[in-house]
This record gives structure tokens, C-alpha cells and sequence, in this order.
């Protein structure tokens, strides 16, 4: 047996270490986020590969089960696998070793959930690690994506009194506003006639019709407009639903914290927030409007105002222009949307009550509420379109004047 030889043989028979790989790999993986399964395992045996080549280059032959074992370390989130793959499903939550899901509304407990609370912890550090962070008892409270772009919260001891882990799924908004008639309460509703004062046109003066018809106007004649509601009624996804009636050579820019919106047009800016992390530096709402800014888009979705710098920022770049934005806002109805965004403007910047309302009042033209339906055990069985009203500025002592042409609990 030669030299050569007998060096491959004493090398293959040492078990390779995964563990190291992977801590080895993990660095260069967090720069691809929200791919599908099947891309993800490309990219990451392509880094697999590297690394044999420079440390355990006669493993080479064993690529593709090497990775395979990587990949099974790295991202594989043991009982939340099934749910995460499940038609139907919007959140998983575990509290400690039980497992609860929500499908189509309902929430259902897993028979079996978690093993032990030793394979709960290996879960939770295997999410927090693949996005670059650590939990631990001084920060016991992390989000975080998972490689399918799930949002995940992860809050342990002595935080919670046991480890929960909350995902809320990523799911496909590909949908027209006409293909959600069925599942969104309220939009083939019929709303008589409409006059709007901001700007009038022909068409809006004479329009008769349903809600849809009314949202999908709004879109065509540019109109900026809030969705409103809480957690779960569906706000990006009508959002989404609005823009496949956007002119299809307008350029978009989309502000995201995380990844969800999927646009049906060819010109599209995905830009996204990220927080300071070790070795990189945060990437601010600022930061990606200052960018979006340069790239002079013709709109601007905003997908949530979560902060009081993206309220300030969505309401200052509409008032210098962009007509035809959209964003979201979390409340319980029209009027209370508006406490919530004039109080996340004043918790940035010390403007007083008046001017921040005339900057609202002529930032947005049009505001939708989006409740959701309950039945007695608290399972959601329907969501509806409750309100809608064109905001027309504010009155002599400062008040909005709001006109609503829906309205229906």
C-alpha cells in the first residue's frame, strides 16, 4: 500500500467532526436568507465543499452525505418540522415541551410535542445561532428568522417561567384582491356612490360599486392607503393583494424588518432593516430609506409601522411625494390607528399636536380596518373588511375630518 493510500485510509476512518462544520460554515450561511429547502442545501453544500477541500479534502468522495449531515444539524427544528411544511398553518407555539399549532384559524395541540426540555433547548439554540445571535440567561429574550423566513420569538428563563418558542409561518401572499372575495369578508359588498374631495377624477366623482372595485380605483389613481388591524387579520396579505392593480412600470420599493411580501411586477426594490449584530453594523429604517430614496421609486410600501422612526419616516416621505404607497398599522379601528401613529411620531421627534395631524391628514387619503371573527372558544373563523374612510384633513380646532364609507361590525 503506498504512502498516498494508506494517509486517505487513516484519514476517512476518523469519524468527521459536524459539529465542527457546521460552526465553521454557519458564518458564511447567514448571508442566504428565505431560501426554498432545495436552494439552501445548493448553497450550503457548495460551502461544505470548500471547507473539505482546505481541512478533509479525501471526504470529498462523502460531499453529498456530509452535507446532508450539516444540514440536518443546522436547520432541522425537530417537532416544529411538520407544521412548518403543513398547508393551513400560520403559527406554532411551544410552551416548554408542549406543542400547540393554528390552522386555518383553529388552534390544535400536538399529541407528542417535545421529548425532553434538553431537546427544546437544542431547537431554540439552533434557531437563535443560525441568525447570528446567542440567548442566555443575562438576554433571554431573541427574534429571529428561520430558513423558510418564519418569524420566531424565543423567551426563556428568567424571563418566562420555561422556554416558549412563538413562530409565525411564512406563507405565500400571492393573491389578487379578487381572489380573496371569498375569504376576506365584505369586499363584494356593494358601497354606493363615492366623492372624493382630494384631487377628484372623473372616474372616482361617478364610482359605483363594490369594495374591491373601490380599493382597486384607489390603486390605479394613487392613493396612499393605511391597512389596519390586529395580529393575524391579514394585513400584508391584502397589502399584497393591492399591488397587482399597480401600473406595471411603476418602480416599487419595499421597506421591510422582515421578509414577507412578494410583488407581482418586474420592478421591485426588497429592502430590509437588520439590528446591530457581532461584527456587523444595524441596518436602520433610515439607512434603507436614505437608499430607496436615491433609487427614486414611484412607490413605497412600508409593511409595518412597528416603531416611532418608521411612523416618522412613511409620514415625512409622503409628504414630499410618492403617491400610490401603502403601509400597516397594528390597532383596533380607524380613529384609534391614528392615536397610535401620532403617538409614535411624538415618541421620535417633539412636533406638536396639530402639525403632526395636518402632516397625517395629508400623507394618507384612505384608511381599511381588517377584523377578525371569533367564534365562542376563541378560534378565528372569518375575517372581515369593518371599516373604511377617506381622511380629508383636519378641521378649525384640529380634529381629522374623517368620512367613512363602510362601516360594518
Amino acid at each position: 500500500m503506498g504512502l498516498s493510500e494508506r494517509s486517505k485510509l487513516i484519514n476517512t476512518a476518523r469519524k468527521i467532526d459536524v459539529d465542527l462544520i457546521v460552526n465553521a460554515v454557519r458564518p458564511q450561511m447567514l448571508n442566504y436568507q428565505n431560501q426554498n429547502t432545495n436552494d439552501l442545501k445548493g448553497l450550503l453544500r457548495l460551502e461544505v465543499r470548500k471547507y473539505l477541500e482546505q481541512n478533509f479534502p479525501h471526504y470529498l468522495d462523502n460531499l453529498y452525505s456530509v452535507a446532508e449531515e450539516v444540514y440536518n444539524k443546522m436547520y432541522m427544528l425537530g417537532p416544529f418540522e411538520k407544521y412548518l411544511k403543513m398547508d393551513g398553518v400560520t403559527d406554532i407555539i411551544s410552551f416548554g415541551t408542549r406543542l400547540m399549532y393554528v390552522k386555518n384559524g383553529i388552534k390544535y395541540d400536538d399529541e407528542n410535542g417535545f421529548a425532553s426540555m434538553e431537546e427544546v433547548r437544542v431547537i431554540y439554540e439552533r434557531i437563535i445561532a443560525n441568525s447570528g445571535q446567542n440567548i442566555s440567561y443575562a438576554e433571554p429574550s431573541k427574534d429571529a428568522e428561520i430558513y423558510d423566513g418564519s418569524r420566531v420569538k424565543v423567551i426563556i428563563p428568567p424571563e418566562a417561567l420555561e422556554p416558549y418558542v412563538i413562530i409565525r409561518k411564512h406563507t405565500s401572499l400571492n393573491k389578487s384582491l379578487d381572489e380573496l372575495i371569498y375569504g376576506l369578508r365584505g369586499l363584494n359588498d356593494s358601497i354606493g356612490t363615492i366623492e372624493m374631495i382630494k384631487k377628484r377624477t372623473k372616474e372616482e366623482e361617478n364610482f359605483r360599486g363594490t369594495l374591491s372595485e373601490y380599493f382597486k380605483m384607489c390603486v390605479r389613481n394613487r392613493r396612499n392607503i393605511v391597512v389596519i388591524g390586529e395580529t393575524g387579520a391579514g394585513k400584508t396579505t391584502f397589502t399584497n393583494a393591492l399591488t397587482y392593480y399597480i401600473q406595471p412600470k411603476h418602480i416599487v420599493a419595499v421597506l421591510e424588518d422582515t421578509r414577507e411580501m412578494e410583488l407581482p411586477l418586474p420592478y421591485v426594490f426588497y429592502l430590509k432593516t437588520r439590528e446591530e449584530k457581532e461584527g456587523a453594523k444595524a441596518i436602520t429604517y433610515e439607512d434603507i430609506l436614505y437608499d430607496c430614496l436615491r433609487a427614486n421609486p414611484d412607490r413605497i410600501i412600508l409593511t409595518e409601522i412597528r416603531t416611532p422612526i418608521s411612523a416618522y419616516t412613511f409620514i415625512n416621505v409622503l409628504n414630499s411625494g410618492h403617491k400610490g404607497s401603502f403601509t400597516t398599522i397594528h390597532a383596533d379601528n380607524v380613529e384609534m390607528a391614528l392615536d397610535k401613529l401620532e403617538m409614535l411620531i411624538k415618541e421620535f421627534k417633539n412636533i406638536d399636536d396639530r402639525t403632526i395631524r395636518r402632516l397625517i391628514s395629508k400623507a394618507i387619503d384612505v384608511l381599511v380596518f381588517i377584523g377578525l371573527e371569533e367564534d365562542e372558544k376563541g378560534d378565528v373563523i372569518g375575517r372581515a373588511v369593518k371599516e373604511v374612510a377617506e381622511l380629508r384633513g383636519i378641521d378649525e380646532k384640529g380634529n381629522y375630518i374623517l368620512d367613512y364609507k363602510y362601516i360594518k361590525w
